[in-house]
């Protein structure tokens, strides 16, 4: 058996005290990594916190999320669980636990990861976290109740859209039937986050569209969303940036962008890649990382300053 998952078994159960964090601005493969992992752990007689500061209603649906609690920054912990990131800065308040942790415990499926924990389970190749937490529960021998395993196969499910991607090969497909045996209700999972599209939401999609910038003859498709123009939706911007993959759609666009605006000085941007082309590479060249086909990075410039420097980056792209 994989040495790295009987150390973390064993870390686990050595533990008293267990919290489990994943990144800012978490997805769905965050979320379900969080609950459930957190739910197996619980029906194996553990207590955990599961933290997440942020709360984005869209994925209320996912067993246990009205489990999810703040960061208490004073809490220590036996052992801290960060899970679906390699790196401790982007957990926000989170990263104080997991420093003050006595063991810590990282699963992570991004191409990058910083090898900061006493035990980790890196599996780049992975189509999400949540896969490998499917994989590690069940071939430890812990009990996934039907609400554990629901949660795991949302995330899952989103961070392969739908098994479509890549990186969602016959081992995913398994590990999604695993679950499905074990009680995962994919109809619930379908319904809730496939099926209730939001009208408000999808005019500012098109909105976005109709306003995006094209380069490279339609190859490149790029979008701006600054805190004015989403604040006049009455939306946030994690709820607005999946518009992203909605570019991506478009016919003849290899390679979709986004530029967000999170602070004055501070902008993120988010990559997608239909085809062949890494923005991975292209999102490290900016200080930041991800996937082939799914990747971002930060500016600390305004919004005015970034917008014509990136446009610049992708009218240089050997496509």
């Amino acid at each position: 058996m994989n040495e790295a998952f009987l150390a973390a078994r064993e870390a686990i159960f050595n533990a008293r005290t267990i919290a489990i964090a994943a990144h800012e601005n978490p997805d769905g493969d965050a979320y379900g990594s969080i609950l459930g992992l957190g739910l197996a752990l619980e029906a194996a007689g553990k207590s955990c916190d599961l933290l997440a500061d942020e709360r984005f209603p869209h994925f209320s649906y996912i067993p246990g999320f009205s489990q999810l609690q703040s960061v208490d920054e004073a809490r220590r912990y036996d052992l801290v669980i960060r899970v679906d990131l390699g790196d401790v800065r982007r957990m926000g308040r989170g990263s104080d636990v997991f420093l003050t942790a006595r063991k810590t415990l990282n699963f992570d499926h991004h191409m990058e990861n910083a090898h900061d924990s006493d035990i980790l389970i890196h599996e780049p190749t992975a189509s999400s976290t949540c896969e490998i937490l499917a994989r590690f529960l069940l071939d430890t021998g812990f009990d996934v109740p039907p609400a554990a395993a629901t949660a795991l196969y949302a995330g899952l499910t989103t961070d392969s859209n739908r098994f479509l991607y890549d990186t969602a090969d016959a081992g995913t497909l398994r590990t999604a039937a695993d679950l499905i045996d074990h009680g995962a209700d994919k109809q619930y999972v379908y319904l809730y986050e496939y099926q209730r599209e939001d009208p408000k939401l999808m005019a500012f999609e098109g909105d976005v569209v109709r306003g995006a910038t094209f380069l490279q003859d339609g190859k490149v498709i790029v979008a701006n969303l600054t805190h004015e123009r989403v604040a006049a939706t009455g939306y946030t911007m994690p709820e607005v940036e999946g518009v992203v993959s909605k570019l991506l759609t478009l016919a003849g666009v290899e390679v979709a962008v986004i530029l967000k605006e999170q602070e004055p000085e501070r902008q993120k941007i988010s990559f997608r890649s239909k085809s062949t082309y890494d923005v991975q590479k292209l999102a490290k060249s900016l200080g930041g990382g991800g996937h082939q086909k799914a990747a971002g990075a930060s500016l600390d410039m305004t919004n005015d300053e970034a917008w014509p420097y990136l446009i610049s980056i992708l009218e240089g792209l050997s496509l």
